[in-house]
């Protein structure tokens, strides 16, 4: 999970603009890809300190980095919900979905980490 949330951090810190064309009513602006940026960075953050917990063989460590990445994708798929009146179901409903896919890869990373 550390390594894909790397990837994804990375991929969205150098790239905001594919993130940004999936959804049909945002308009790519500097406050949106800084917005995207912020995120990325996020998910830099938790995957380079699971990463470094798994490694380290501090499996205390890394169950409270996982655990940090489970909170914050739990957080965003509830806020992607909640959101649906403001951006629209398409784009709630698919925001949450990605979220909620992150969800089961902590919950999965958490299982083996026990």
């Amino acid at each position: 999970m550390g390594w894909l949330r790397i990837a994804v951090g990375v991929a969205i810190v150098a790239a905001p603009g594919p993130v940004l064309r999936f959804s049909s009513r945002e308009v790519e602006t500097g406050a949106s890809r800084l917005l995207l940026r912020t995120i990325g960075i996020r998910d830099l953050v938790l995957g380079m300190g699971t990463v470094r917990a798994a490694r380290s063989g501090d499996r205390d460590a890394a169950r409270t980095w996982i655990t940090a990445g489970l909170v914050s994708d739990s957080l965003d798929t509830v806020t992607s919900l909640l959101s649906i009146p403001s951006i629209g179901v398409v784009e709630g409903l698919g925001a949450a979905a990605a979220a909620l896919s992150f969800v089961g890869g902590d919950l999965t990373a958490r299982v083996h980490e026990s």
